[in-house]
C-alpha cells in the first residue's frame, strides 16, 4: 500500500509539473508587487512583469487577467497572449514616441486584448502599435489621447487585425490607421462596431483591404480617410465631421446602407463605389 501511494504520488507530480495552463496564466493588481509571482493569492504590479513571468515558462501564449482598476503601465509584447482586462485595466503613456502597447510578435502569434483603457495623456506617441504578428484582436477598449495614433497597425509581414466594440477618440492624428509596412500583403482587416471621435483623422487605411461594419465617424476632421487599398463599408454611420469620407488614391465600396451625411463635405475628391449585396 505504501508503495503504491508513493507511485501515485509520482505520477501525480509528473502531471501537475506537465501542466502548463496554471503556469502560463498570470494576474496583475493595484496592491501587487513586481517582486511577486504573478498568482492570483500574490499578484503582480505591472503588465511587464507579468508578461515576463509568462515568457519565463513559454514564448508560446499564456494569459494576463487584471484583478482590479489600476494602471499597468507599458507594454512590449514579443509573443501571442491574451489580456482580459474586464474593462478597467489601463495604461497611461506619455510621452513623444512612447507606445502604451508595443507588438513585436511572431509571424503566426496570437494576441488578444481585451477590456482595455489606454490613455496618452495628449503627449504619448500611440496607443497600440503592431509591427509583426500573426493575428492581433482588440476587444472592448477605449483608446484615446493619444498625440499620434490610437491603434497604429504598421506589419511587415501578413497579418489579421479584428477591433471590435472599441472607441478610439480625441487622438492627435488617427483613431485607427491601417498603414501595411512596404506593401506587406495582409488578410482583410475588420473593424466592427468602432467609434472614432473628434480626432483628425477617424479611421485611415492606407493600404491592403479593410472592412468597417456597425460603426461610428463622428466629429474628426476626417471621418474616414481613403489614401490606398480597398475599403468595404457597411451599416456605418459617418457625420458631424470637416470631411465625410476622402479619397487620396482608394478606393470605397458602399453596401447602400450607410448614413453619410450632416459633415461640411460629404464625400471629397472622389466618389463611392456600390459593394454587390445578396
Amino acid at each position: 500500500m505504501t508503495r503504491m501511494l508513493l507511485l501515485l504520488g509520482a505520477i501525480a507530480g509528473v502531471f501537475l509539473t506537465a501542466l502548463p495552463a496554471q503556469a502560463q496564466r498570470v494576474f496583475v493588481s493595484g496592491s501587487g508587487s513586481d517582486s511577486n509571482p504573478c498568482t492570483f493569492a500574490a499578484p503582480c504590479r505591472s503588465f511587464q512583469q507579468a508578461f515576463n513571468t509568462v515568457t519565463a515558462v513559454t514564448t508560446s501564449g499564456g494569459e494576463i487577467d487584471v484583478l482590479d482598476p489600476a494602471g499597468y503601465g507599458p507594454l512590449t509584447i514579443t509573443h501571442g497572449i491574451s489580456i482580459q482586462a474586464h474593462g478597467f485595466g489601463g495604461i497611461t503613456q506619455t510621452g513623444g514616441l512612447n507606445y502604451a502597447i508595443t507588438i513585436n510578435a511572431g509571424t503566426s502569434d496570437v494576441v488578444t486584448l481585451n477590456g482595455l483603457l489606454l490613455d496618452g495623456d495628449n503627449s504619448g506617441g500611440a496607443g497600440i502599435d503592431l509591427n509583426t504578428a500573426g493575428s492581433l484582436q482588440v476587444l472592448n477598449c477605449v483608446i484615446r489621447h493619444f498625440a499620434s495614433f490610437g491603434i497604429f497597425f504598421n506589419p511587415s509581414s501578413s497579418t489579421n487585425l479584428l477591433v471590435s466594440n472599441t472607441v478610439t477618440s480625441d487622438n492627435g492624428e488617427t483613431g485607427i490607421l491601417i498603414e501595411p509596412m512596404n506593401g506587406a500583403g495582409t488578410t482583410p482587416v475588420t473593424l466592427k462596431r468602432i467609434t472614432a471621435n473628434n480626432n483628425s483623422f477617424g479611421i485611415a487605411i492606407a493600404g491592403g483591404k479593410a472592412m468597417i461594419a456597425k460603426s461610428v465617424m463622428s466629429n474628426n476632421g476626417v471621418g474616414l480617410q481613403s489614401d490606398s487599398g480597398v475599403t468595404w463599408v457597411a451599416s456605418s454611420t459617418i457625420s458631424g465631421n470637416g470631411t465625410g469620407v476622402n479619397f487620396a488614391g482608394g478606393t470605397v465600396d458602399s453596401y447602400g446602407n450607410n448614413a453619410i451625411d450632416g459633415n461640411s463635405a460629404d464625400i471629397s475628391n472622389g466618389t463611392l463605389s456600390s459593394a454587390n449585396t445578396q
